[in-house]
């Protein structure tokens, strides 16, 4: 399944998610309620996050939010392939090792 929300792409299969694109202010409040249902309906998702080519700070949050959505529905919820400009805003903002990484 693909979701278009702006410049952000969501590619869903079985095991894992694909975003794709820029996961920024402008992208992240298009992203709809459903689609985010989708994400943590399961017990278990990774979401591979390797094809985000740009993300900003409202981007990181609503990772964290999207976190604390799947933690309140029971799912594990991981990422997997970060990005190096995600790592260094990780970084920057302090939260490192607050973020499930799967390899």
């Amino acid at each position: 399944m693909t979701v278009f929300a702006g410049r952000i792409t969501l590619n869903t299969n079985e095991s894992s998610s694909l975003l794709v694109g820029e996961l920024t202010r402008h992208t992240v409040m298009q992203i709809t309620k459903k689609d985010i249902k989708q994400l943590i309906s399961k017990q278990s998702s990774i979401i591979d996050l390797q094809q985000v080519t740009r993300i900003d700070t409202a981007g990181l949050a609503w990772l964290f939010g999207l976190l604390e959505q799947a933690y309140q529905k029971n799912c594990q919820l991981s990422f997997c392939n970060v990005p190096a400009k995600l790592d260094k805003l990780i970084s920057l903002s302090g939260v490192e090792g607050f973020l499930p990484l799967s390899t």
